[in-house]
């Protein structure tokens, strides 16, 4: 579990770096559309999609996404879309006052060899009982095939 949180802030600080270099490449792409920010020999994949917070403010959300779902799991980029649709949908799942949730502006979506899952990994902050804001990150697992992983009640394991 600590090596998937490693290996999503590292991926989330790569984007944050590649950002300032490629601007305009990202202002010409269109919210849901697979983006490679790097090279056809070095690529660093995203997405930007919509999120709203606990608030009902919009904001984007961008996902970097790990090369090994597109290059070796051949997944889709409507399939890669959804999973990063979950992430939004769920990033709010372990929080206790839902109105209060707000989501960070960075997420990935990454494959973990150990365990044969992918993985969203959202994070943000939300008010506690005291109306301090915590830091809150979600992780919510998909199969290979990239189908969220249910419990044995039919609802989303989420971390």
């Amino acid at each position: 579990m600590k090596k998937i949180l490693f290996i999503s802030t590292l991926l989330i600080a790569l984007v944050a770096c590649k950002e300032n270099s490629k601007e305009d490449s990202k202002e010409e792409s269109k919210d849901g559309t697979l983006v490679n920010l790097g090279t056809e020999k070095t690529p660093i994949y995203y997405m930007t999609l919509e999120a709203e917070d606990g608030d009902k403010t919009k904001k984007k959300v961008e996902f970097l996404i790990d090369e090994v779902l597109i290059k070796k799991l051949k997944l889709s980029e409507s399939k890669i879309r959804n999973m990063c649709d979950d992430g939004i949908r769920y990033a709010d799942w372990n929080v206790n006052f839902k109105p209060t949730y707000k989501s960070n502006e960075t997420a990935s979506l990454s494959y973990d060899k150990e365990t044969n899952r992918i993985i969203a990994f959202m994070s943000g902050t939300a008010e506690n009982a005291y109306g301090v804001p915590d830091n809150i990150s979600t992780i919510i697992p998909f199969d290979i095939k990239g189908e969220m992983i249910e419990d044995k009640d039919g609802l989303p394991e989420i971390y």
